[in-house]
Parts: structure tokens; C-alpha cells; sequence
């Protein structure tokens, strides 16, 4: 078993260090920052994945420092844009060590980051431990290269369907799709006409195919299919004019062919970053909830990048809870409209004019949808990112965030590392899916 402690970490060579087991190396690589000349070390663990970002931030600047690592085995390269490479000859023994990896990194306690507290960031530096076996490793690496392979060769034809859709060419995004995606997604090969609803169908069962290739197959057995099937769809889909007369009232508030196109467009941004962070994060899921075990993580990002996919997501996401709610209501009652019990709400009107804060209020009286949108819908960070303020320490990989307006509270702040943040983004992607899925099936139910 590859342990760090056991392979250097603390020290540095010039040649790499084969470690035990996976048939990795241990590269490093001697740099200056270019905006403050500061030397540093950098030590990558190489492992069998693909050609990976990595940004890191300058250990005395502070600086983000971009750069390319690309994999050649047994040959390893990495360039960045604000560091270049020393000769390496007559380090310090106290150079500063800046470990990163393309798998699995570890956890590791920070010194004080943040003045009077202390926090817990992560060593992007891999490390396995007992918990992760070789054979399961070695299970997903033959899957998430299969996967790879497969989005390299159709990203491109997935985007231009999306396309073809958005100009409504619906005749072409049917033969494209079935040119080529009928050989691994069936029900492609169906008769379909040449409207909307079966463009809907065809899309959502794409997307979800590439991206059920890269995450764990007990994503569908989880809360999403209570939700999304026996909690809606399901309740009324022999009912083919109800499906029809909910397309007609729920689009009055959310603009469904707009929105499954903005919801398309993200799940392809998705597809096509997923080297930077699919890898890892699809390794150490554990289920549709907000829980993230501490032994992995991830720190290939950029949170500026981070803070758009996370803003444009989450606004999606709440102006799409109207469809859940609306079909709610008319499976209890067969009225869209009937909020019964349902306090600080009385119409579907008045939903769709709640802020968000308001709406997770509303949603958390629906037993089915409570555990599903609480992390979807945590206006603390999503107002911090966007109206309040936050501050990113890259280096230590820290985010410090003030979610209160209140003047009482305005200086009090809360942390979470970029990992955690990154997660969190990640399962908000697999909702984007959720209803990308659902908008296709309501769909083709009409039919």
C-alpha cells in the first residue's frame, strides 16, 4: 500500500520514486513564481488517468498558478503560466513542498489560516489507506476510461444535437441521435415523430448515459428515483391529458423548452470538464445527500470557476423546484394549484414570486422533496458568492464566506474548503440530470 509518509513526502529528489504497488511515479518539479521569485517544490503523484489541470497557489504570494500536467508514461510533463521551471541544482532543505496529484488526494490540518480560527484543508497528495481497495480502484479505472474514450469520440455530436434542437430542426436531432448513439442508448431505435416531445426523450436519455458512465450506479438507486418516479411521474402517467394540462400551466412560470436547453448546455460543460474533477469525486460519492467523506478530496480547481458553474446551477435549480411542486400537488390533489396545509404559500403564483430563501421554506413542508433540495438550496453560500462577500485563500485551498446582511451579523463569517465546495457543485450537476431526465419522460409520456 502506497503511503506518502513512506515515499518522501517530507523530503525531495531529483529522479522519480517508483511507488509500491499501482505502478504510479513520484515526480517533482523545482519552480519559480514569476511574480515574486519564490522557489518551490512540486511533487506530482502520476497516475492512470488523463491530461489534467492543476492550479495551485504560490506558497509566499499567494498567487494562482496555472498550469497542464500531461501524462506520457512512464513520462510525466507540467508547465505553467505564472511559475517557470528551475535547474533543481542545490535546493534548500526547507524548500516548501507543494504535493498534487491527478487521483485521490488526503486530508491534512492547516496551520491558522484565518485570524483565531483553525481549519481543516486538504493535501492534494494521494494516499489510499484500507478503506479503498486495489481491485476497486482498478474496477474504476477501466470504467472511467472506457468513458473517456467514449467522450472524446461524441461530446462533439451530443453538443451539435443540443444545437439542432435549440433551432428546432427536430427531424436532425433525430437522425444525428440515431446515427450515433443507437448503438448503446435502445430506445433510440424507436419509431419516433418529428416533434418536441421526442427530442425531449431522445436528449435526456443521451445525457444521461454519458454522465451515468462516470459516476457510481447507485446514484439511480438512491432518493432521486423515490422523487422523481414514484413521488411524481409515476402517480399519474396513464393520465396523458393531466401530463398535458400540467405542460400548459407549470409553463406559464418555467419556461420548459428554455430551460432544458440551458440544463443541456451545463451536463455538456459538465461532460467536457470531467477530467479536471470527475475522476475523484465519482470515486468518493456515497450518495445524494450533502455527506462527504473526509478521507478524499479533490483541489484541481479554480473557485472562480467553481463560483459561476455553482451561481448559474443553483438559480436553475430554484426556479425548476416549481415543477416538483406543481406536480406534487396535482398527485395529492389533482390540482397544481392546491397547497392545502402548506403554510406561507396558497398558489402557485405566489411560489414562483417567493425568493429562494422563501421557497426552501415552502419545500421543506413536502416530505419528498425536503431531504432532496436542502443542500440544492443553501442561500448562505449562493448569497455569499453572489450579493455578499467571500474570500479565497488558495493556498491552503480555504473558502471564507459571509452569508449575513444583518448588521449584527455582517462580520461573522464561515469557512468551507474548496473540496467540499467543489462536491457540492458536482451533486448539484447530478440534479441538472435529475431534471433533465424528468422533463423527458413527462415528455414522452404524452406521447
Amino acid at each position: 500500500m502506497f503511503n506518502p509518509k513512506h515515499d518522501g513526502y517530507a523530503a525531495y529528489a531529483l529522479y522519480p520514486v517508483v511507488s509500491h504497488n499501482y505502478e504510479k511515479m513520484t515526480f517533482r518539479f523545482p519552480i519559480k513564481c514569476k511574480i515574486c521569485d519564490f522557489e518551490s517544490l512540486v511533487k506530482v503523484q502520476a497516475g492512470f488517468l488523463e491530461k489534467a489541470s492543476v492550479r495551485i497557489g504560490c506558497p509566499n504570494c499567494g498567487s494562482l498558478l496555472n498550469g497542464e500536467l500531461i501524462q506520457e508514461p512512464p513520462n510525466v510533463s507540467l508547465n505553467f503560466d505564472n511559475a517557470e521551471h528551475t535547474d533543481g541544482e542545490n535546493l534548500a532543505n526547507d524548500i516548501p513542498i507543494i504535493p498534487i496529484s491527478t487521483e485521490l488526494p488526503i486530508p491534512k490540518k492547516s496551520t491558522e489560516i484565518v485570524e483565531g480560527s483553525l481549519a481543516f484543508t486538504y493535501n492534494p497528495y494521494i494516499a489510499f489507506g484500507d478503506s479503498l481497495s486495489y481491485d476497486k480502484i482498478a474496477l474504476f479505472r477501466d470504467k472511467y476510461l472506457g468513458f473517456a474514450k467514449f467522450r472524446d469520440e461524441n461530446v462533439d455530436s451530443v453538443e451539435n444535437i443540443i444545437t439542432l434542437f435549440q433551432g428546432k430542426k427536430y427531424n436532425l436531432v433525430i437522425s444525428e441521435s440515431k446515427k450515433y448513439f443507437a448503438k448503446i442508448v435502445p430506445e433510440i431505435n424507436k419509431d419516433f415523430e418529428e416533434n418536441i416531445d421526442s427530442c425531449y426523450y431522445i436528449i435526456s436519455k443521451i445525457l444521461k448515459f454519458f454522465i451515468l458512465n462516470a459516476i457510481p450506479k447507485n446514484y439511480e438507486n438512491s432518493y432521486t428515483i423515490r422523487l422523481l418516479n414514484k413521488g411524481t411521474i409515476n402517480k399519474i402517467q396513464t393520465d396523458k391529458a393531466a401530463l398535458i394540462h400540467l405542460k400548459t400551466e407549470l409553463n406559464k412560470f418555467f419556461e420548459i423548452e428554455r430551460e432544458f436547453i440551458s440544463s443541456c448546455k451545463i451536463l455538456v460543460q459538465f461532460i467536457k470538464n470531467s477530467p479536471s474533477y470527475v475522476p475523484v469525486i465519482a470515486l468518493s460519492y456515497i450518495g445524494f445527500d450533502e455527506v462527504f467523506d473526509k478521507k478524499f478530496g479533490i483541489t484541481t480547481f479554480s473557485f472562480d470557476e467553481l463560483k459561476d458553474n455553482y451561481k448559474d446551477s443553483f438559480e436553475l435549480l430554484a426556479r425548476s423546484s416549481i415543477l416538483y411542486v406543481g406536480f406534487s400537488n396535482f398527485a395529492k390533489h389533482k390540482n397544481e394549484d392546491n397547497f392545502s396545509t402548506i403554510s406561507n404559500c396558497n398558489s402557485l403564483n405566489n411560489y414562483y414570486n417567493l425568493n429562494n430563501g422563501l421557497k426552501k421554506q415552502v419545500i421543506e413542508q413536502y416530505p419528498l422533496l425536503k431531504k432532496y433540495y436542502r443542500f440544492l438550496l443553501d442561500s448562505q453560500i449562493r448569497n455569499a458568492i453572489g450579493h455578499a462577500k467571500t474570500e479565497f485563500f488558495m493556498h491552503e485551498q480555504l473558502i471564507k464566506y459571509y452569508p449575513y446582511t444583518d448588521l449584527k451579523k455582517i462580520n461573522k463569517f464561515k469557512e468551507k474548503s474548496l473540496v467540499d465546495f467543489a462536491y457540492h457543485t458536482f451533486l448539484m450537476k447530478l440534479a441538472v440530470l435529475d431534471l433533465v431526465d424528468f422533463i423527458g419522460k413527462w415528455h414522452y409520456r404524452m406521447k
